[in-house]
């Protein structure tokens, strides 16, 4: 566990400072570009108050691919694909009070040759935090963050498939006290020493239920779809762009440990995005999503002799995909 906290911790630095020496240099640029062309004086274009207040906006992309084979010699079989993403913020700032919101909601699926079409890519988070400034750069915090999927997921293997997720089959829920410290709108760190976490399972299936986390003695005996934990918790967040907007880019790292049950295990989740705009409404894109939750369930392909799924313990997730496709952002 701790090799995979070093690891997560090593790749993060290793993108996210690169990335904002080139935005620190961008920014001080545009600074010294608005400070030459004066906007001061009795010609200065005043903005709105409400604009000061609230900054929206968010993105939009779609990409479709698709190969057909007719007496192919080579070999092969045709295949379709479609996968989608949105992100949306509103973010509120005035004097001392801040309070940002977010949710990103990604969804693809992929069909080849006969067999039928399946997801590869569910993601559905939505997060609030408000604060308030104690000093400069600091504030108190309270944030709120969950974290689901849209659709069944299953475990395929060469002679069966089961299904282990569904809507709200895991559903997590974060919550928490503490600092932020936000140098700029682009990098903040949050210290959350204390959070609370909770899983919920919507759903009856057991296969479903134990790959949340919920031990197999606690819903079979007692019923038990939900589990509740309390810890601290520590979010990394770099964001920003450079080359005039046309590469973006978001690192996340998300840490977490339970106060009562092995602290020392230590949940992980790291998200990172790089976009590229290729032209106005057409770009390419990279996302990476490391996750090492510790009591969540590995489902093996070998089974019990009576027929039942075997579980593991808790394995480094890592999911990665590339998209080239129609681009919008607001």
């Amino acid at each position: 566990m701790k090799h995979i906290i070093v690891l997560s911790i090593i790749l993060y630095v290793a993108v996210s400072l690169p990335l904002q020496a080139q935005t620190d240099r961008d920014a001080i640029r545009g600074a010294a570009a608005t400070a030459s062309g004066g906007g001061i004086g009795n010609d200065a274009q005043k903005l709105p108050d409400d604009s000061l207040k609230w900054k929206k906006g968010g993105d939009i992309s779609v990409n479709f691919s698709q190969t057909h084979l007719w007496n192919w010699s080579a070999g092969g079989e045709p295949s379709l694909s479609f996968g989608s993403s949105s992100n949306l913020f509103a973010n509120y700032k005035k004097n001392d009070i801040i309070w940002e919101n977010y949710a990103f909601m990604a969804y693809g699926i992929i069909k080849a040759g006969d067999r039928e079409a399946v997801k590869n890519s569910d993601q559905f988070n939505i997060g609030s935090r408000a604060g308030y400034q104690m000093a400069n750069n600091w504030y108190y915090t309270v944030a709120m963050l969950g974290k689901t999927q849209f659709a069944p997921g299953y475990k395929y293997s060469s002679t069966d498939t089961i299904k282990n997720s569904d809507f709200l089959a895991p559903a997590y829920l974060f919550l928490s006290l503490g600092l932020d410290y936000k140098p700029s709108s682009r990098l903040s760190v949050s210290f959350a020493p204390a959070m609370g976490k909770a899983t919920f399972v919507n759903s009856k299936d057991t296969v479903v239920v134990v790959s949340a986390g919920i031990s197999y003695d606690d819903y079979k005996k007692n019923g038990k779809r939900s589990r509740y934990e309390f810890g601290g918790g520590i979010v990394f967040n770099l964001n920003g762009s450079f080359f005039e907007k046309k590469v973006t880019y978001n690192s996340q790292l998300e840490l977490f440990t339970n106060y009562l049950d092995k602290p020392q295990n230590v949940d992980v989740v790291w998200d990172f995005q790089f976009r590229i705009a290729l032209s106005k409404l057409v770009s390419a894109g990279v996302r990476l999503n490391m996750i090492y939750y510790d009591n969540q369930k590995t489902l093996k392909e070998t089974k019990n002799p009576d027929g039942s799924p075997q579980y593991g313990g808790a394995q480094l997730q890592v999911k990665e995909y590339f998209e080239i496709g129609l681009f919008y952002g607001f």
